[in-house]
């Protein structure tokens, strides 16, 4: 009997054409928050305004003339500065309807609060970079090569060292740079490199490089270097910007009872989301055609502390726009 396929298949029947949604989204990418964390952080207290004032006094020259014996001097003048900054408002919601909550196959007010968490900490994220990109014609440091190199952070290290900036609380200056900029200076195969550090540093001194996902990457000419994938980046060539900051150079404010939760890893954090669950008659819904709704609002301004004009003095940061060899 010659050989026939089966009369009947799936294709067939349109009943059969239906889909099996799985009950739980994939996974997305997602970027990790770090520029807060160069930020000193201040804060508003509840109905003291909008505006918070900070000043700083000048420093004295040294006193080299000698005094004249029997001669009283002139008393020296005080000066002070004022660094001021606003708290803006920041806010966003999503609604669903009750239909949809009641034949979604997933839960959708959960799914909508997941979504707009991620969206009010890259919102921070990508605010606080803005305020620091918009002076970067006053902190730019062309690189020494093509390529981000060990050199390139030791320069701008020992560039803010020679005007007194210092480092942060735990001795380190903070850099934050791209992994496509990381992977050259982990790769910097120069004298005084990582690689030409590492045939001289053992593991059990030290762990020179780290392989933590978007983390910490490695501690190198007194500066403790962190990857992050929203560094500001530009084409024709395609660059990546590498930013090396002081203590006391930028600032954060909120205010308190509205500040944004501080998020650096999306995926273990949750952003302060409000929900609200509808699906009832009420006055505005009268027929309960609103399942529900997420949403959040802060108050934040980010700021440099000095530097800019009107505030004076010296940035205390520099950034470094780099090709990379691997893009």
């Amino acid at each position: 009997m010659a050989y026939a396929p089966a009369g009947n298949t799936t294709l067939g029947l349109a009943h059969l054409q239906s889909e099996a949604i799985r009950r739980k989204a994939l996974s997305r990418l997602q970027k990790k928050f770090r520029f807060r964390d160069l930020c000193v952080e201040d804060q508003l207290g509840m109905r003291e305004g909008r505006t918070a004032v900070w000043f700083r006094y000048a420093n004295l020259a040294a006193g080299t003339t000698p005094s004249t014996e029997g001669a009283v001097g002139t008393s020296l003048t005080m000066t002070s500065t004022k660094v001021a900054a606003t708290v803006s408002e920041f806010s966003n919601f999503i609604s669903v309807s009750t239909l949809r909550e009641e034949t979604a196959p997933d839960p959708q007010l959960e799914a909508a609060g997941t979504l707009l968490g991620y969206r009010g900490g890259l919102s921070v994220d990508n605010i606080t970079r803005a305020a620091i990109d918009a002076e970067s014609s006053n902190t730019n440091q062309s690189p020494i090569a093509t390529y981000l190199r060990v050199s390139d952070i030791r320069a701008a290290v020992h560039t803010l060292q020679a005007i007194d900036v210092e480092p942060f609380e735990d001795g380190e200056f903070k850099v934050l740079t791209s992994p496509y900029n990381s992977y050259d200076l982990v790769s910097d195969p120069a004298a005084n490199g990582l690689a030409d550090i590492f045939k001289y540093t053992t593991p059990q001194k030290a762990n020179l490089v780290s392989r933590d996902d978007r983390g910490v990457v490695t501690h190198v000419a007194g500066a403790k270097v962190i990857e992050s994938t929203n560094v500001y980046s530009s084409t024709s060539p395609n660059k990546w910007r590498t930013y090396i900051f002081g203590n006391g150079a930028f600032g954060c404010l909120t205010l308190a009872g509205a500040a944004p939760a501080k998020v650096t890893d999306p995926s273990k954090e949750n952003f302060n989301i409000k929900v609200v669950k509808g699906g009832v008659p009420s006055g505005f819904d009268p027929e309960g055609m609103i399942g529900g709704w997420v949403s959040y609002r802060y108050l934040y301004s980010a700021l440099w502390l000095d530097g800019p004009t009107g505030i004076g003095g010296s940035f205390r940061a520099k950034t470094i726009d780099a090709q990379s060899t691997i893009a």
